[in-house]
């Protein structure tokens, strides 16, 4: 076994939210008097912290994104929260690396409580010995600061026996800035060659495929 620690993301990763996500965003846009078009359009949000996301992609201000994501939460809390799945494969993995005396943790650049919300309701939590999200205090913002106190905190010793699994740009330089590599798991919700142009340590398509390079 190559990996002793593994750090997962988690929109797009362990689980489609994009239904919830894309019904929040589109929700708050709407509402801020921005046209929306399709909900393909809106994947972008899927993965990139979302006040980052709204200044990038619509070219609000720090303020104006700071609103939006009051707006935005609001609605996710209350509307969009549970609009998820697992993605396929997931859980067997999860199960298969344990066997393996794997050590499991969530880093997400989700606001943690929702995170664990969705992994305790799925039963999920049980596999992970960390999970760490974006915080109320905002103390954590960057892809990198969430993986380094995820690394703080599980101590590993050596960073060439942890890897990161995510499926957008963000996770892979995210993980880069931390010092870790990171497989591209591509869920449908990056752009062509985005994981790669990123700099993955590998692309694959399925958890299938996932298990065989870290498993063997």
């Amino acid at each position: 076994m190559k990996y002793k620690y593994i750090l997962f993301d988690f929109d797009g990763t362990l689980f489609d939210t994009s239904e919830g996500i894309i019904k929040g965003v589109r929700h708050t846009l709407e509402q801020n008097g921005y046209s929306v078009g399709e909900d393909k359009e809106l994947y972008k949000f899927i993965g990139p912290p979302i006040v980052q996301a709204f200044k990038e992609f619509y070219g609000m201000t720090e303020k104006q994104a700071l609103a939006a994501k009051d707006l935005y939460r609001k609605y996710y809390r209350e509307e969009g929260l549970f609009l998820c799945k697992p993605i396929d494969g997931a859980k067997e993995c999860l199960g298969r690396l344990l066997q393996a005396g794997c050590t499991l943790a969530v880093a997400t650049s989700k606001p943690e409580m929702f995170a664990r919300a969705i992994l305790e309701k799925f039963g999920f939590s049980e596999y992970f010995s960390l999970i760490v999200g974006a915080d109320p205090e905002e103390t954590r913002l960057e892809k990198s600061e969430i993986i380094s106190f995820v690394l703080h905190e599980l101590q590993p010793g050596n960073l060439a026996d942890v890897i990161m699994v995510g499926d957008r740009k963000y996770d892979v330089i995210g993980a880069k800035k931390a010092g870790l590599a990171c497989i591209g798991l591509d869920s449908g919700f990056s752009d062509p060659g985005e994981l790669e142009n990123a700099g993955a340590a590998a692309v694959v398509h399925n958890y299938r495929e996932l298990s065989a390079i870290l498993l063997g």
